[in-house]
């Protein structure tokens, strides 16, 4: 019998879709964080349920020569990242290879994706970071990513996935608020100021600063601001957001402006798109452009009405307009409604509609009232609602073309889909390089 703490030695035999080595032990099944295929490991149980075991590795005995051992200093306790032990390249293949096993085991889909774009530099992509403050065991201020599978926070001290320019300006307002005195908040007794802090960078290289708080005010701001502006480059916006409810969400309601203005202006493609500090935007603008052609190229050119479900800022749809004669989207949070009509005036396109709704409310007057030639559907990690999916179904338009950051609800909806549509294409793109994420793009055609 398998108990908490036990060290074993296991062989690895794959990796799952979310980057845990997988091995067998007295008829359990063991995920194992760190390792491998091919690897031999001593690991330690963490977790343990009645269906798997959940462990990590404290020594490899025999290593894979998939194993990229230069790496950040902070990697594996940081929960950031769940592949920077694998060689980038490598770490393709087993993201292709476990979303092909996700569809077969959840879809039981034969069709297996055989192409995955990738980045020439796997490093230093991400525009936007998120990133908890907390006390050490003698309540100083700390600030990093949380440790895998908690809320511990692992002090900061370098990060692959973001610019240098970031990690200056994080390390410098870190020293900058310890300066100042100013507490962090603490989960546990729900006191203190500094919750989180969110810094977006721009194509320009631009910063927005977000102090998120507890508390409404932050001892000596006037200064901390100043300082900022004068030491660190670029700062074209710094704002508070104010979360005073005591749960695990990160940003609150409230928020007011300390330097400029609530917004940044970013950049995929030709689009413009101008950013508050709660807007959603892909975090990887290289590889979104990349995707976002993969949908044009899918959908085709020269479409009369293409609807754009769960379109956000209306990101794809502003980029479908240029090949389309009139995109139509849908999105349920009114303030990305107005952030992507905001964004059609500021790139002077006008073949937009943008909708307020529920997708599975607001679709089913639009296919009974208009000839529809291509839908787009980009919807959330929990996929696709069933109404919304059997709509589309049942609806006879030609082609659908499905974005999805889960391979699990994805192939549970291309299971329904596949009653009436042939997968004709499917395209991986590693937007989120050295861990488990990867988005994909799949042609839907109907079928005869």
């Amino acid at each position: 019998m398998v108990k908490l703490n036990d060290l074993l030695e296991l062989d690895i035999i794959d990796v799952n879709y979310e980057g845990y080595g997988i091995a067998r032990y007295d008829n359990s099944i063991i995920f194992v964080s760190g390792a491998i295929s091919g690897e031999r490991v001593k690991a330690k149980v963490d977790y343990i349920t009645k269906n798997y075991i959940k462990a990590h590795v404290i020594e490899l005995i025999k290593k894979s020569c998939d194993r990229l051992e230069e790496h950040c200093v902070s990697y594996p306790k940081c929960g950031g990242c769940q592949l920077m032990h694998i060689k980038y390249e490598e770490s393709l293949k087993y993201k292709m290879k476990a979303f092909n096993d996700t569809l077969k085991r959840i879809g039981h889909i034969d069709y297996e994706a055989n192409k995955i774009i990738f980045m020439e530099n796997p490093n230093g992509y991400r525009n936007k970071i998120q990133m908890p403050f907390s006390v050490d065991k003698n309540n100083n201020l700390i600030m990093g990513y949380y440790q895998l599978g908690t809320h511990n926070v692992i002090p900061f001290k370098e990060c692959y996935l973001q610019s240098d320019n970031v990690s200056k300006a994080l390390v410098y307002i870190y020293n900058l608020l310890k300066k100042y005195d100013i507490k962090a908040y603490n989960e546990t007794t729900k006191k203190g100021c500094l919750r989180h802090i969110l810094i977006r960078e721009n194509y320009k290289k631009e910063l927005m600063i977000v102090f998120i708080t507890n508390e409404k005010k932050i001892n000596n701001i006037d200064l901390i601001v100043s300082d900022i502006l004068k030491n660190i480059e670029n700062v074209v916006s710094i704002v508070q957001n104010i979360n005073e409810l005591k749960n695990n969400v990160i940003l609150g309601n409230q928020s007011k402006v300390l330097f400029g203005k609530d917004e940044i202006i970013d950049k995929i493609g030709d689009i413009y798109y101008k950013i508050s500090h709660k807007s959603f935007f892909q975090v990887n603008r290289i590889q979104a452009e990349k995707l976002y052609n993969k949908v044009i190229e899918y959908i085709g050119e020269n479409n009369n009405f293409v609807i754009d479900a769960y379109c956000g800022v209306g990101s794809i749809s502003l980029i479908l307009s240029q090949k389309c004669k009139f995109v139509c989207g849908i999105e349920v949070v009114k303030e990305a409604v107005d952030d992507a009509n905001m964004n059609a005036l500021l790139n002077k396109i006008s073949n937009v509609k943008f909708v307020v709704g529920k997708v599975e409310e607001e679709i089913f007057e639009i296919l009974n009232n208009q000839n529809i030639d291509a839908v787009v559907i980009d919807p959330p990690r929990k996929g696709i609602d069933v109404k919304v999916l059997n709509a589309l179904k049942d609806s006879g338009i030609d082609t659908i073309v499905y974005v999805s950051c889960n391979p699990a609800t994805l192939a549970r909806d291309l299971s329904l889909f596949t009653e009436k549509y042939n997968i004709e294409d499917i395209t991986l793109v590693d937007m989120f390089c050295y861990t488990n994420g990867l988005e994909s793009v799949v042609k839907l055609k109907k079928k005869n």
